[in-house]
Formats: C-alpha cells, sequence, structure tokens
C-alpha cells in the first residue's frame, strides 16, 4: 500500500515474473523431450487430414528407454527395420529387446492396418509387461 496524503491506496498490480518462469520452465521441458520423438521406421503414418506422406529418419542414441515397432500394410512387423511376421515377431520380440529394458513401447502403424491387428499386437505387448504403450501418428 501507498500513502498518498494520508490516505492508503491499494496497488493493483499483477506480478507476471512467476508466470514467465513457468512458461520458461515449460519451454526447456519440451525443447529437451523433442527430440527424443522422431524416430521412425518407413512406415506410411496415417496423418490428421490424410494429406502429406513425408518419412523422418531414425536418429540414433546410445541407450534409449523405448522401442519403436512398427506394422507395415503387407501386415509384417518392423522391428530395427527388419521385418517379421506376426508368428516369428512374437516369438522374436523378448530376445530382440534383451538387454533394453524400455519403460515405453511406440508403436508405428500404417493407416491401411486393421484395428483388430493393432489389437492383438498391444495385447501381446501388454502380456509382456509393457503398460506405457503409444501410438505415433504424423502431424500435418
Amino acid at each position: 500500500m501507498k500513502s498518498i496524503g494520508g490516505k492508503k491506496k491499494i496497488v493493483s498490480e499483477i506480478n507476471i515474473t512467476p508466470l514467465v518462469d513457468t512458461l520458461l520452465v515449460l519451454l526447456i521441458i519440451f525443447m529437451v523431450t523433442a527430440p527424443a520423438m522422431t524416430r521412425s521406421v518407413g512406415i506410411d503414418l496415417p496423418t490428421p487430414n490424410q494429406s502429406s506422406k513425408a518419412k523422418a529418419e531414425p536418429s540414433p542414441q546410445e541407450k534409449p528407454n523405448f522401442v519403436v515397432v512398427g506394422l507395415n500394410k503387407e501386415q509384417k512387423y518392423v522391428f530395427e527395420e527388419i521385418e517379421y511376421t506376426q508368428e516369428d515377431f512374437f516369438e522374436k520380440f523378448p530376445e530382440l529387446i534383451e538387454g533394453i529394458e524400455p519403460e515405453k513401447v511406440f508403436l508405428h502403424i500404417d493407416k491401411k492396418v486393421f484395428y483388430e491387428q493393432i489389437m492383438e499386437l498391444m495385447t501381446f505387448l501388454q502380456s509382456q509387461g509393457h503398460k506405457k504403450i503409444g501410438l505415433v501418428f504424423q502431424e500435418k
């Protein structure tokens, strides 16, 4: 409160410093985590408007804490750019991720794959103990 000629006046200005600090912290968090989400396995992902078909190259990482599994339109499972049939993939998956211990599994699914196949894959991954499964799609 300010005193003007014996009368007290209330200052009603908003302090935006905490807001700016919070926004800067969030910006830094998003800048650090965004590059980790740019891995791709060469699958034609659905877009919100089905308009673009750009493909990103995978970025190498030292020790990823996640794995990327793809399912292409030929109904082949893709892991580390190698295609597998469903039976082979389900049989070999524990060996493929041995030593990685992923926290998350990201699925790159072609837009022409049936929903039932996606659910089979997700059910299999959950039965293997992977509770954090994410579906990846491509922005416009």
